[in-house]
Formats: structure tokens, sequence, C-alpha cells
């Protein structure tokens, strides 16, 4: 009888205990997100595709960013300064848009540079950006410095330090997309447009330097 439940008894063990039990399943990795672009990425990206409205509101951007270097500059004498010197920083980019990109786009054309007027107006619009990215970023450092200058010929230098930093790397940015746009063209060709380019850079100084030292009231303009 003994021989008879004993191997009764191991088929029970056998089947409440099985001899392979199965490894809970791996947690399922989860897919990664794909990263999403900064606010400066999507500012400053180039589309392969010209779209006027898109660029528009890039170039409006940039102004709106330059304007809060202009109300830094505000912050020495307050009240009506505020809305003079945000209005008259963005105010040179917007000469040097209206006046002086299409001169560099006209004399790019008479030396058959292969470069249309897409391409130019979008740089521009990222140049403008860039510009109002740099102005944006000095603006807390320009509001301490200009408040807490006693020299009014201090707080106006420092000023001046922020706009020409930020309008060089503007410039800087649409000469490197023009180069760019250039740089299947025959080497007379790019050295010549690099001349206009430079002669462009110059103009676009001179004209930002004369509004702003005419309009802004801490560099001596309308007060």
């Amino acid at each position: 009888m003994h021989a008879e439940v004993a191997p009764l008894a191991d088929g029970l063990i056998g089947f409440g205990a099985p001899a392979d039990p199965i490894a809970p399943a791996a947690p399922t990795p989860h897919a990664a997100l794909p990263a999403l672009p900064s606010a400066t990425a999507a500012l400053l990206a180039e589309a392969p595709d010209f779209v006027a409205s898109r660029e528009a509101v890039r170039f409006a951007k940039g102004l709106g960013l330059a304007a809060t270097y202009g109300v830094a500059l505000g912050a020495r004498h307050g009240g009506r300064s505020f809305l003079l010197h945000a209005a008259f920083v963005p105010s040179a980019i917007v000469a040097v848009a209206a006046v002086g990109v299409p001169a560099l786009y006209i004399a790019l054309g008479l030396l058959d540079a292969p470069i249309d007027h897409a391409r130019i107006a979008s740089a521009s619009a990222r140049a403008a950006a860039r510009t109002g990215l740099v102005l944006a970023g000095l603006a807390p450092a320009a509001a301490l410095f200009v408040v807490t200058s006693a020299a009014p010929g201090s707080a106006a230098l420092a000023a001046s330090a922020g706009l020409f930093v930020a309008g060089l790397i503007g410039l800087r940015s649409l000469r490197a997309e023009v180069s760019a746009a250039l740089e299947a063209a025959p080497a007379r060709m790019r050295l010549l447009a690099a001349l206009t380019t430079t002669g462009f850079s110059l103009f676009a100084v001179a004209l930002a330097a004369r509004i702003w030292t005419s309009a802004l009231p801490l560099l001596g303009g309308v007060r």
C-alpha cells in the first residue's frame, strides 16, 4: 500500500510545483520621445522653403526682443524714456532692413550673383532675430549698469557697447548666409560679393549709429 501511495504523492507534488517556473516578463521599454526644438532654435532655424508670413513673424519677434533692451536703457530716467528707448532701439534694425538689404540685393544682382530675393529676405529675418536675441540677453545687465552708474557717460558707453556687439553679430549672420549661397560661384564673383557685403556692413553700422545717437535719450538724442 505504501508503494501505491508514494507515486500518487509524487505526482501531486509535481503538479503543484512545476519544475520550470515561468520567469516574469521583462517590462517593455518606452519609446524615446522626440526632442522638441527650443524657442531659440525654432526662431533661428533655416527652413527648406520660403514662406513670407513665417519670415515676417521671425523679423517681428526679433524687433520685440530688441525692444526689451530699449526698456532696460530707459530704466535710467524712467517714465517716457521707457517708451522712447523701446521704440528706437529696434527702429535701427527696421531701417537697415528697409534701406540697406534691398540695396545689397540689387548690388549682388548687378554682379549676376546666384542668390534670389527669398534667400536674402530669410537671411535678413534671421539676422534681425539673432540681433534681438543678443540684445534681450544683454538687457538685464544693461539695466543694472545704467541704473547704478553715477556718470551719464559710463551708462551711455555701456549701452553703446551692447548695441554695437548685437549689431555686429546680426551682420555677421547675414554675411555668412550670403557667402554660403555663393559657395559654388566663381572665385572672382565671391570676392566681389564679399566686398559688396563689407560695404553694406559699413553702411548698416553708420545708419544704425546715426539713428541711435539721434533718437535714444541715453545717448544724447531726443528727450
